[in-house]
């Protein structure tokens, strides 16, 4: 059974606008991003989550977004129905950090008590992909 262990999180990007002008009811959209790249010896990952949030209406009232990034280390990841299973973990460990990051800036814009809802994720629908050339492990700069 593949595991993973957080190892080291951080936020690489974060974006926010509040140009709201009046009181009232605002409709948000959402969208979401999330990808795992393996090293060649399937002993670390890199998962990266993104979400963001705008004013559904298309002013430019509010957006915020956040990009996080997870190092883990990976144990028994011996093909891709494992690195599926990573997957999902990997989405499992980084989701509080981003919900609190996202909680955090929302305060900051007058919105407290913002609650980002977690996206269930489905490890048969994980797509697997082989884009990563050898020799090239993924790498997450200690600070």
């Amino acid at each position: 059974m593949a595991t993973v262990t957080l190892l080291q999180q951080r936020t690489r990007e974060l974006h926010l606008r509040n140009d709201i002008k009046k009181q009232g009811q605002l409709q948000l959209r959402s969208n979401f991003n999330f990808n795992v790249k393996f090293a060649s010896n399937n002993q670390n990952c890199v998962a990266t989550l993104y979400q963001s949030f705008e004013d559904k209406s298309g002013e430019e009232t509010l957006s915020v977004s956040v990009t996080l990034e997870g190092l883990f280390s990976c144990q028994g990841v011996a093909g891709d129905e494992d690195k599926k299973a990573v997957h999902v973990q990997a989405y499992d460990a980084l989701f509080p950090y981003l919900q609190s990051t996202v909680g955090q800036l929302f305060s900051s814009t007058g919105f407290p008590g913002f609650m980002v809802k977690k996206i269930p994720l489905d490890e048969q629908k994980v797509v697997i992909s082989q884009s990563r050339r050898e020799n090239d492990p993924p790498t997450l700069p200690i600070v």
